[in-house]
């Protein structure tokens, strides 16, 4: 399995939208060459983000629209997602869904000797209880969406991971979004998270991790698709 590449993220999200859809088992690793701002729709429709979406198109950073819930997530060259399509079976449960990928992750992570925690982080984008932390700061985010078709219940669960810090200019138009879109929210913190890159020795590393990420992918793939056969 390689890296797919998009030109923006709508491009991805489209992708993951077609395999949920589609509602087969999968796995889809995608990284876009442009940076850009997803952000999910309901807080698009806030008049306060969007007198502020068109500044920040203006600043190198466009906004991208997806169906989820959550916060705001940048795209681009430096961030590498997961996204695991799975039907839902009989007791699966939203956690079951973040066990599933988290565990996926930090399997990857450890073949690199990389020791991580789950949990919630204080100032970073996104935050949820569900991140993958490396030294305590965030290193992964996650999300999952869950839709239905005539047969079962589909479960989409995706990964976004820091590969390498972000562009300088992305720090303070999150900022204001993100400031503008959760008022209550601790501010964003770029020493919150941590990439990738600082954690492995050498930039060889670094291109072989989605290597490893489709290894510790294809074990529960595998066996997801096993059980839906022995079902069918």
């Amino acid at each position: 399995m390689i890296v797919v590449p998009f030109q923006n993220a709508a491009d991805g999200i489209a992708r993951e939208e077609a395999l949920l859809k589609r509602a087969e088992p999968a796995v889809l690793i995608w990284q876009t060459t442009t940076p850009s701002l997803v952000v999910p729709s309901a807080l698009a429709r806030l008049p306060a983000l969007q007198a502020m979406m068109a500044e920040t198109a203006q600043q190198g950073w466009p906004v991208v629209t997806r169906r989820s819930g959550g916060g705001i997530v940048p795209q681009g060259p430096s961030t590498l997602n997961l996204a695991f399509v799975m039907p839902q079976e009989c007791g699966t449960t939203i956690e079951d869904g973040y066990r599933l990928i988290t565990g996926v992750l930090t399997e990857a992570l450890s073949r690199f000797d990389i020791s991580t925690t789950i949990g919630a982080c204080p100032g970073a984008f996104c935050d949820g209880d569900w991140n993958v932390l490396a030294e305590g700061r965030k290193l992964v985010g996650t999300a999952q969406r869950w839709a239905a078709n005539r047969q079962s219940r589909i479960v989409l669960a995706h990964a976004s991971i820091l590969m390498e810090p972000p562009e300088l200019t992305l720090w303070p138009v999150l900022k204001r979004l993100s400031a503008a879109a959760f008022p209550e929210a601790p501010a964003i913190n770029p020493e919150a998270h941590i990439a990738l890159a600082a954690l492995l020795p050498g930039r060889m590393s670094l291109k072989s991790f989605p290597g490893a990420l489709a290894r510790a992918a294809a074990e529960p793939l595998s066996k997801i698709k096993q059980r839906k056969n022995q079902a069918a």
